[in-house]
């Protein structure tokens, strides 16, 4: 993978702040932290901390925790998943087979619990100093020859030479780049729970869901441990319209 591209001259440094110290605010908190820039996090909780529960690493973002040098640490966490498999549930009619190697390369994916991604990346974020502000709620910038953060109760951070918005899909200053638009909700949601691995009935190297026509989808996904010490772990998710699940 290329490294960063340089903002400026040879022995130039800039100072960035990053919205949101999720997965992709950290990654590139230390990307950024590497190329020689001055970077500050900034997050809205009070402790940085995952939400949500499991989730598939595909080949190209393994290759970002490689370039990154945190392959190892992830993959002792996580499960490999080789196959994706859905099925009728009245029938049991496959509708979904699709595995990663069914092209050359040796290609697989890396299902991990959010805290594992979370953890891996924090770390390696503490490792290297880089300084996080929690408890901060960025409401918008002030822009001009650099720009300035503003936080709520009207404070403010900066000023800075580039900001980086990581705060999400329902980021706050998605309009100071000209995005007005607020973002669509998806068409399904789905409930999630995190339970223990079991492993009585299920592939340990694959995601298995079944259908109820084209209205319901549930699946068992292995998510490896949240932490070094923890028991393995499997993601149980519902998928269903809003109304349905508010009815």
């Amino acid at each position: 993978m290329s490294r960063p591209v340089r903002l400026g001259g040879i022995g130039i440094s800039y100072d960035i702040a990053i919205a949101g110290a999720g997965p992709a605010g950290l990654a590139m908190a230390l990307y950024l932290k590497r190329a020689g820039y001055r970077v500050t996090v900034f997050e809205r909780f009070e402790e940085p901390r995952p939400v949500g529960s499991g989730l598939i690493l595909q080949p190209t973002g393994l290759t970002v925790l490689a370039d990154l040098g945190l392959l190892d640490d992830i993959m002792a966490l996580g499960a490999r998943i080789d196959r994706l498999h859905g099925a009728d549930a009245s029938t049991g009619r496959t509708v979904l087979d699709v595995r990663y190697d069914a092209q050359q390369g040796g290609r697989f994916g890396l299902a991990v619990h959010r805290a594992a991604l979370f953890g891996v990346l924090f770390r390696a974020a503490q490792r290297e100093a880089i300084p996080i502000e929690t408890g901060v709620e960025i409401e918008t910038l002030e822009t001009g020859e650099r720009a300035t953060l503003i936080r709520s109760g009207g404070r403010r951070a900066g000023p800075f030479d580039l900001v980086v918005d990581a705060s999400g899909a329902r980021s706050k200053l998605r309009h100071c780049a000209g995005n007005a638009r607020a973002p669509r909700p998806l068409t399904y949601g789905a409930f999630w729970a995190s339970l223990d691995w079991r492993g009585e009935g299920f592939d340990e190297h694959a995601l298995l869901q079944r259908y109820d026509k084209a209205s319901v989808m549930i699946g068992v996904l292995p998510i490896g441990r949240p932490e070094p010490d923890a028991e393995r772990m499997a993601a149980f998710f519902w998928s269903l319209k809003p109304a349905a699940a508010d009815a």
